[in-house]
């Protein structure tokens, strides 16, 4: 264990659980060298909740694989017994179950996969405590709000001068909590591609097929004047409407919908209801939640879950049916059973106005439908090997080596350092990478 000897009152305290020796004395270097961080370290999830009884710490950063109790349910026990502590979970990309369980039962923070970025992790864990500060700094101002309260009711109706006074503080304080919690909606807002991310981890035909339902979306719903804040729960609901198929099996989820047994159609159905349930206990997103349940009903009452039909469909989900639609006909796997060409997938949307979709949503796509081509085309990828990328590349798939971990996430542009690392990685392995890198256009 390495504990610094002394430290700033502003100093945070960082436990490190990892069974390998050589991963706990990596992440504590790392952070050594960091300002103010106390950092402890374990071997396993007995030591660490030995050391949580006995010491206050800010941030948990737990392996997921551990001999005895593995990391999700260690970090389930932490979230009940010290909610306080922020919880980060190191995983590996085959990890992607108990990934999920550690979100939903030990509420982590963020996960990080084997082989992480320093720079990213560091982030990371700078995140994390600063959404922690925010909601300690949230409670304060709860605990003020509440005494000012009982301060006022103890004043009597002679002190008006003094009431005006309290007044004024008091909005002064719901100001700030109005800020507050503002604060805590956007770090749930955060939490949106995170989800998205999950969904395709095993969506190989199908990737970045959420990000591009969603921009497809906006541009629908923008033509249509939808407001800020519907174009917000629109995009959000867009980008997670698949989330449900976390809860399929993969054989289902690996299959084309016209090639499934009744008892696979029946199940297949069931993602919208099981997409809404997991939405539900994030308030602000409960109006995503219903576009997740009702993107597959039909405008003339065919689809599922519920055969709603005409206005009794949420907008937003009559938006996301086009949207979702159009992108999965350019993919292989889809309802038709084959890719179509653009121009094809565009017919048939026009052919299914006021069957399958909303004729005012279908005129709203034909209006914008150049620009979706433009969207599309911009998010085609190439493929090249390790030397011909060059630095301000954008990763447009995750990056896995030939161990089935993820090294780099898709999204990140890419920086000498980065191309650097990989060609020590190449070299210590002696292999090769193939990396898929977003298509640039050279007009």
């Amino acid at each position: 264990m390495s504990v610094a000897d002394h430290a700033p009152v502003s100093s945070t305290t960082l436990l490190i659980v990892d069974d390998e020796a050589h991963i706990r004395s990596s992440l504590a270097r790392l952070f050594e060298d960091e300002d103010d961080y106390i950092v402890i370290t374990q071997a396993s999830a007995a030591e660490a909740l030995s050391v949580l009884e006995e010491t206050t710490v800010d941030v948990i950063l737990s392996d997921m694989r551990m001999p005895g109790m593995d990391g999700a349910t260690f970090l389930a026990q932490a979230a009940e017994r010290w909610p306080d502590s922020a919880r980060i979970l190191l995983t590996g990309y085959s990890d992607i179950e108990s990934t999920i369980r550690a979100i939903n039962e030990g509420r982590i923070s963020q996960y990080v996969s084997k082989p992480w970025d320093d720079d990213q992790l560091i982030q990371v864990v700078h995140n994390a405590l600063e959404l922690k500060r925010l909601r300690e700094h949230n409670q304060a101002l709860l605990i003020i709000k509440e005494q000012q309260r009982a301060q006022l009711q103890a004043l009597t109706e002679n002190q008006e001068t003094i009431i005006r006074s309290r007044t004024a503080e008091l909005e002064q304080t719901a100001q700030q909590l109005d800020l507050a919690y503002q604060e805590l909606q956007e770090s749930y807002y955060q939490s949106v591609p995170l989800l998205s991310h999950l969904v395709e981890l095993n969506e190989r035909t199908k990737k970045n097929h959420s990000s591009r339902v969603a921009n497809i979306a906006k541009l629908i719903g923008e033509a249509m004047g939808l407001d800020d804040r519907d174009l917000r729960q629109l995009f959000f609901g867009a980008l997670l409407h698949d989330i449900g198929k976390l809860g399929l099996e993969q054989s289902i989820r690996a299959k084309s919908p016209d090639s499934f047994s009744p008892l696979e159609t029946k199940r297949y159905q069931q993602h919208a209801l099981l997409g809404e349930s997991a939405l539900l206990s994030f308030d602000p997103l409960r109006e995503a939640a219903a576009i997740v349940r009702s993107h597959h009903e039909r405008y003339d009452g065919k689809g599922f879950p519920g055969k709603l039909s005409g206005d009794a469909i949420p907008l937003g989900a009559r938006i996301v049916a086009v949207a979702n639609d159009y992108d999965n006909l350019l993919l292989p796997n889809n309802f038709m059973g084959r890719a179509l060409h653009d121009l094809q997938a565009h017919e048939f949307i026009i052919q299914e106005s006021g069957k399958r979709y909303d004729p005012v949503v279908v005129s709203a796509f034909d209006k914008v439908v150049d620009k979706v081509r433009l969207l599309l085309a911009n998010d085609k990828e190439v493929v090249l090997p390790l030397d011909k990328i060059e630095p301000g590349m954008v990763l447009s798939q995750d990056l896995i080596n030939q161990h089935g971990m993820v090294m780099l996430v898709a999204g990140r542009t890419l920086s000498d350092a980065h191309i650097k690392k990989l060609k020590q990685f190449e070299t210590a392995f002696e292999t090769k990478l193939l990396i898929s890198v977003k298509q640039t256009n050279t007009d």
